[in-house]
């Protein structure tokens, strides 16, 4: 394989193999670093072959090998992305910034998503047309109001400038489509923003971290099932998934008085450093009266969310104020004091 990558000028070389004993037909496909030989990752799949359904296969197999090993969560970016961390990020070009941005939507942190940020303001300075790296400054600047992430005045205004400026620069790249659709849902204006949602999804259908987060704001904005369909398409998809891919099937079933499935969703989430973990996980676990548990998730977003928040204005960014009086009970039957919420 390195023979192979010489020759080809390759970096990363994708090989595959196919096997049919019968009417089982087994595809086995393997991802190598050509320069070190490494085998970053491999998969098989097993189907049931017939000559009629060739093409039913190929879009069963095609989109899954694709996502897990390219979208921004996939094997290749995250390779990639692992080795620029220790890299000086004014040394870094506009590309690498871009790729150095991933890193933050991998992590969700407060110091991952400042080192993003100012990797590419600076990139585009250098490259003002870059479409890519516009659309993720405006997903960065919505997180400063989103998530709290390191805030400067008007994150929104900034979100929507910079996403606009990506579709003018880029207007057949989905995530162009995605940012500005995000910028939309958090300004209200549903309209505009399935628009811009809906043609994000068009341009690419196997990028499973726009799906996943198109997929929740479509939930939040009122159509719970395709929006809850989209973000299990991204779980499926590409089984290397970030956890947060699961918040509006797990929000959905809160949503229905399902509270255990709602835990047992939130424990495949994997992420405690994240913010939302410890919330979904304060709220569950105080409707079901698992004090304990409700107690140590508050005291861990009490400790990730250190600034004084008020829980009514945060939870209305995303939901419904029918669904944040709900999720507020949550969070007082967890023990923590919400001004105004009836016993």
């Amino acid at each position: 394989m390195r023979e192979v990558g010489k020759e080809l000028g390759a970096r990363y070389v994708m090989e595959g193999s196919l096997r049919r004993a019968g009417p089982r037909l087994r595809v086995g496909v393997q991802l190598v670093d050509a320069v070190s030989g490494a085998h970053l990752w491999a998969e098989t799949y097993e189907r049931t072959f017939s000559a009629e359904a060739l093409f039913e296969l190929q879009d069963d197999i095609v989109p899954r090998v694709v996502s897990t090993t390219a979208d921004l969560q996939g094997v290749l970016p995250r390779s990639m992305t692992e080795s620029l961390r220790n890299r000086d990020p004014e040394a870094l070009s506009p590309y690498e910034a871009l790729l150095r941005s991933f890193s933050h939507h991998q992590r969700l942190t407060t110091t991952e998503h400042e080192i993003a940020r100012t990797v590419l303001e600076r990139a585009v300075k250098q490259s003002p047309n870059r479409g890519d790296c516009w659309a993720m400054l405006s997903w960065l600047y919505r997180e400063e109001y989103s998530h709290g992430f390191n805030p400067r005045p008007d994150p929104l205004g900034r979100a929507l400038v910079a996403a606009r400026r990506a579709v003018d620069a880029a207007p057949t790249n989905h995530l162009a489509h995605a940012a500005l659709a995000a910028s939309l849902f958090y300004q209200r204006e549903f309209g505009a923003f399935r628009v811009a949602a809906e043609r994000s999804l068009a341009l690419n259908s196997m990028d499973g971290l726009s799906a996943a987060y198109l997929g929740f704001q479509i939930a939040y904005s009122g159509d719970w099932e395709k929006g809850c369909a989209l973000a299990e398409r991204a779980i499926e998809l590409n089984p290397n998934h970030p956890g947060w891919y699961w918040f509006p099937v797990i929000v959905n079933a809160y949503r229905q008085r399902d509270y255990q499935r709602a835990l047992d969703l939130a424990l495949k989430v994997n992420m405690p450093g994240f913010w939302r973990t410890q919330f979904i996980l304060a709220v569950c676990n105080g409707q079901l009266g698992h004090l304990d548990a409700a107690r140590n998730a508050v005291q861990e977003l009490q400790r990730l969310r250190p600034e004084s928040v008020d829980w009514r204005v945060e939870i209305c960014k995303f939901w419904d104020a029918e669904l944040a009086e709900h999720l507020l009970d949550g969070l007082r039957k967890a023990g923590l004091e919400i001004p105004g919420s009836v016993p």
